[in-house]
């Protein structure tokens, strides 16, 4: 097995920068995290001087960063968590985090796209020059471009050295180094698909677990992303590890049953769970969760269930359906109170539930069955659900579908 590694001369900076760092810092990160649901430090009370961070999910990355002038606010006054990161900030941020000065005997340029003398050009022929990125096929870096996961996941992988195994024939280029973040615990939350552009606030989160390697926080694993890596237990779900105290592989497997008892009734084949529809279900709940309220509507639908929009949702996400009859998928949706500070709160989530799973089966003799009838669709076969705890409820998605493409 090959693993990468940076000259001796970055390495001996490396060590340099990395035994500067504050312990009271590296310590306050490693315990900043209790009582969220892995999305970072929303419970943390940090004093940042930014205007715009205070509340953000990655104030305390932030904070790292900015405290150890690896990042830089805008002239208002704010850091802007949620922008998009160009290939030539990050790279800039990355270098400097490294080896923490402008490498500026790497000045000339290197890439036909990239302007001699411009203000990143010395940090991208530096990083070329270690190996850390590499340009487009057409030779160029395309530095105005967003930086997204898979490109992130190579960088940090091999800019801190991290073990990692070649791609094995038929893998596409950045498995290894998705699954070397998942390994080391690495991978925020609030990462949803591998191609995501990465935001400012993501990119400290993502250096902080680097440079202090903290696998402490929850993260999410490679097979959330690859489903060919996934183990074979269809009863798992993104985003499980969040959910704390629950024990999710029993909900899923109560819920189906539910399911499936009441199709049998009817003579219907029983579902099965699919992992990818366990991860779009999931996402649409946090999506919920995230705006607090519950309904269909994606960016820019204004009918309160866009088939297309919907559809276009799964795609941008890479899930198709088979066409059945002209029958796809559908989506359920569903929320109620919950709290539960036990250790195990797995019953009285399944008590929460069942008041859904009920409204569903309620609709058995009304004229509108929406609900209803996508539990006893005849065509489909596949079904994921997803769960999100937030602000005192529960948020709940079915996603039911034919047969993935």
């Amino acid at each position: 097995m090959k693993h990468r590694h940076l000259s001796t001369l970055f390495i001996g900076l490396l060590t340099i920068t990395l035994s500067i760092l504050s312990v009271i810092h590296v310590e306050a990160a490693k315990d900043c995290h209790s009582g969220s649901f892995g999305y970072g430090y929303s419970n943390c009370e940090v004093v940042t001087s930014f205007n715009d961070t205070a509340e953000h999910t990655y104030n305390k990355a932030i904070l790292y960063a900015q405290e150890r002038e690896i990042v830089k606010g805008y002239d208002d006054g704010t850091f802007k968590p949620d922008n998009p990161v160009n290939r030539a900030e990050f790279t800039k941020i990355i270098v400097e985090a490294l080896i923490g000065r402008n490498p500026t005997e790497f000045a000339d340029t290197c890439f036909p796209d990239i302007e001699k003398d411009i203000w990143f050009s010395s940090y991208v022929c530096y990083a070329k020059e270690e190996g850390l990125i590499k340009g487009y096929p057409d030779g160029t870096f395309q530095p105005v471009n967003n930086i997204n996961f898979v490109e992130v996941s190579k960088i940090l992988t091999v800019a801190f050295r991290i073990n990692h195994r070649d791609a094995e024939d038929g893998e596409d280029w950045f498995t290894p180094f998705v699954v070397a973040l998942s390994d080391h615990h690495f991978i925020p939350g609030t990462v949803r698909v591998l191609w995501q552009p990465i935001t400012r606030g993501e990119m400290a989160e993502l250096i902080m677990r680097f440079k202090e390697e903290i696998s402490t926080l929850p993260s999410l694993n490679a097979c959330d992303f690859i489903p060919i890596l996934c183990p074979g237990n269809a009863l798992e779900g993104y985003g499980d590890r969040f959910i704390g105290n629950v024990d999710m592989k029993t909900v899923r497997q109560t819920w189906l049953d539910w399911y499936n008892t009441e199709r049998r009734k009817l003579g219907l084949h029983d579902y099965v769970y699919n992992r990818e529809l366990n991860r779009t279900a999931y996402l649409w709940s946090q999506e919920m969760a995230d705006r607090n309220e519950t309904n269909h509507k994606r960016v820019g639908q204004t009918e309160y269930y866009d088939y297309n929009m919907i559809s276009d949702w799964f795609k941008n996400i890479g899930v198709e359906f088979e066409n059945i009859n002209t029958v796809t998928f559908t989506e359920n949706i569903g929320w109620g109170p919950f709290v539960c500070e036990g250790s195990n709160c797995t019953l009285q989530l399944l008590d929460a539930i069942k008041s859904t799973f009920d409204m569903y089966m309620g609709e058995k003799d009304k004229e509108d069955r929406s609900h209803y009838n996508s539990v006893m669709n005849k065509y489909f076969n596949e079904v994921g659900l997803g769960i999100v705890l937030k602000n005192k409820k529960y948020y709940l998605t079915v996603h039911y579908g034919t047969r993935l493409q």
